[in-house]
């Protein structure tokens, strides 16, 4: 990021007085501005791509786990009907 008097002098050398000087500096200044918006509206677009990622990972985990819940409870079931003799 350039600072005002790096653009100042910068423009200075380039042969800009006055209102075109402030203009430039106006300008370049702006440019700076827009670029970091830009820089950060992609790491914003990055950081929510990545949180979809792990917010899906985290939604597989637990949908994986239920499963396995859902696995151990019908295995006991079949285990405890296998011991438990009918009564009529």
């Amino acid at each position: 990021m350039a600072t005002v008097q790096i653009l100042k002098d910068l423009g200075e050398q380039m042969g800009l007085k006055g209102t075109e000087l402030k203009d430039f500096i106006k300008e370049q200044q702006e440019l700076e501005r827009e670029e970091r918006n830009r820089v950060r509206e992609e790491q914003d677009k990055q950081r929510a791509e990545q949180d979809k990622q792990r917010e899906s990972e985290e939604q597989r985990k637990h949908e994986k786990e239920q499963r396995e819940r859902e696995r151990e409870k019908e295995q006991m079931r079949k285990k405890s009907m296998k011991r438990t003799p009918n009564v009529r």
